[in-house]
Protein backbone atom coordinates (compact mmCIF):
# COMPACT_ATOMS: atom_id res chain seq x y z
CA UNK A 1 0.00 0.00 0.00
CA UNK A 2 1.26 3.47 -0.80
CA UNK A 3 2.22 6.08 1.57
CA UNK A 4 -0.52 8.27 0.39
CA UNK A 5 -3.34 5.69 0.55
CA UNK A 6 -2.18 4.76 4.20
CA UNK A 7 -1.71 8.16 5.09
CA UNK A 8 -5.82 8.35 3.95
CA UNK A 9 -7.04 5.20 5.17
CA UNK A 10 -5.12 6.55 8.80
CA UNK A 11 -7.28 9.78 8.61
CA UNK A 12 -10.39 8.12 7.60
CA UNK A 13 -10.02 6.22 10.50
CA UNK A 14 -9.21 9.24 13.07
CA UNK A 15 -11.95 11.30 11.49
CA UNK A 16 -14.91 8.41 11.76
CA UNK A 17 -13.52 6.80 15.13
CA UNK A 18 -14.33 3.23 15.86
CA UNK A 19 -17.53 2.71 16.28
CA UNK A 20 -16.88 -0.45 18.12
CA UNK A 21 -14.77 1.55 20.89
CA UNK A 22 -17.33 4.62 20.76
CA UNK A 23 -20.02 2.03 21.94
CA UNK A 24 -18.20 0.10 24.40
CA UNK A 25 -21.15 -0.95 26.95
CA UNK A 26 -20.41 0.47 30.82
CA UNK A 27 -20.62 -2.25 33.69
CA UNK A 28 -21.89 -1.80 36.90
CA UNK A 29 -21.87 -4.64 39.97
CA UNK A 30 -25.84 -5.34 41.23
CA UNK A 31 -24.69 -7.15 44.63
CA UNK A 32 -27.40 -9.51 45.20
CA UNK A 33 -27.27 -10.82 49.05
CA UNK A 34 -29.47 -12.13 51.71
CA UNK A 35 -31.57 -10.13 51.95
CA UNK A 36 -30.77 -7.21 49.88
CA UNK A 37 -29.59 -5.75 46.47
CA UNK A 38 -26.33 -2.88 46.18
CA UNK A 39 -26.98 -0.43 45.07
CA UNK A 40 -29.99 1.02 45.86
CA UNK A 41 -31.01 2.82 44.01
CA UNK A 42 -29.27 1.54 40.76
CA UNK A 43 -28.62 4.76 38.27
CA UNK A 44 -28.01 4.17 34.88
CA UNK A 45 -27.99 6.66 31.58
CA UNK A 46 -30.74 6.06 29.04
CA UNK A 47 -29.50 4.75 25.72
CA UNK A 48 -26.53 3.88 26.38
CA UNK A 49 -25.00 0.16 26.28
CA UNK A 50 -24.79 -1.10 30.01
CA UNK A 51 -23.30 -4.26 31.29
CA UNK A 52 -25.18 -5.39 34.72
CA UNK A 53 -22.98 -8.03 36.45
CA UNK A 54 -25.14 -9.87 38.79
CA UNK A 55 -22.96 -11.22 42.00
CA UNK A 56 -25.02 -13.19 43.90
CA UNK A 57 -22.42 -12.69 47.76
CA UNK A 58 -25.05 -15.48 49.37
CA UNK A 59 -24.26 -19.17 49.87
CA UNK A 60 -28.85 -19.29 48.97
CA UNK A 61 -30.34 -18.71 45.36
CA UNK A 62 -31.89 -15.51 44.63
CA UNK A 63 -33.22 -13.73 41.80
CA UNK A 64 -33.39 -10.39 40.41
CA UNK A 65 -36.70 -9.89 38.79
CA UNK A 66 -37.61 -5.93 36.73
CA UNK A 67 -40.51 -6.84 34.65
CA UNK A 68 -41.05 -3.09 33.58
CA UNK A 69 -36.94 -2.44 33.40
CA UNK A 70 -36.11 -5.90 31.54
CA UNK A 71 -39.58 -5.30 28.91
CA UNK A 72 -38.60 -1.59 27.99
CA UNK A 73 -34.77 -2.46 27.38
CA UNK A 74 -33.07 -3.11 24.39
CA UNK A 75 -31.34 -6.37 25.37
CA UNK A 76 -27.85 -7.03 23.53
CA UNK A 77 -27.26 -9.89 25.24
CA UNK A 78 -27.66 -12.70 28.13
CA UNK A 79 -31.22 -11.94 28.63
CA UNK A 80 -33.04 -12.46 31.55
CA UNK A 81 -35.75 -15.46 31.24
CA UNK A 82 -38.83 -13.93 30.94
CA UNK A 83 -38.20 -10.85 33.40
CA UNK A 84 -35.94 -12.12 35.57
CA UNK A 85 -31.93 -13.01 36.66
CA UNK A 86 -31.92 -16.52 38.55
CA UNK A 87 -28.76 -16.75 40.33
CA UNK A 88 -27.65 -20.14 42.08
CA UNK A 89 -25.14 -19.39 45.86
CA UNK A 90 -22.11 -17.54 44.69
CA UNK A 91 -23.47 -17.35 40.73
CA UNK A 92 -22.21 -14.70 38.69
CA UNK A 93 -24.43 -13.45 35.51
CA UNK A 94 -24.18 -10.75 32.66
CA UNK A 95 -26.44 -8.76 30.76
CA UNK A 96 -25.74 -6.28 28.29
CA UNK A 97 -28.47 -4.15 27.36
CA UNK A 98 -29.35 -0.42 26.60
CA UNK A 99 -32.05 0.70 28.96
CA UNK A 100 -35.02 2.91 28.35
CA UNK A 101 -35.86 5.95 30.31
CA UNK A 102 -37.88 5.65 33.11
CA UNK A 103 -38.13 4.20 37.01
CA UNK A 104 -38.61 0.94 37.49
CA UNK A 105 -39.00 -1.40 40.42
CA UNK A 106 -37.24 -4.80 41.19
CA UNK A 107 -36.65 -7.39 43.60
CA UNK A 108 -36.43 -11.27 44.57
CA UNK A 109 -39.24 -13.00 43.85
CA UNK A 110 -38.37 -16.34 46.11
CA UNK A 111 -40.69 -16.44 49.25
CA UNK A 112 -41.02 -13.55 51.34
CA UNK A 113 -37.62 -12.43 50.45
CA UNK A 114 -39.30 -9.31 48.84
CA UNK A 115 -41.11 -8.87 52.46
CA UNK A 116 -37.34 -9.37 53.95
CA UNK A 117 -35.46 -6.21 52.24
CA UNK A 118 -34.94 -7.48 48.48
CA UNK A 119 -36.27 -5.13 46.96
CA UNK A 120 -34.56 -1.80 44.48
CA UNK A 121 -35.37 0.73 42.48
CA UNK A 122 -33.83 1.38 38.79
CA UNK A 123 -33.55 4.63 37.66
CA UNK A 124 -33.12 5.14 34.14
CA UNK A 125 -31.87 9.08 33.04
Amino acid sequence: MSFSRTAGAAALFLALGSPALAQAPAQLVVDVYSFGFGPQPIHLAAGRPVTLVFANRSGSGHDFTAPGFFQHARILAGGPVGNEIELRPHETRTVTLIPAPGTYQAHCSHFLHKQMGMSDTIIVD
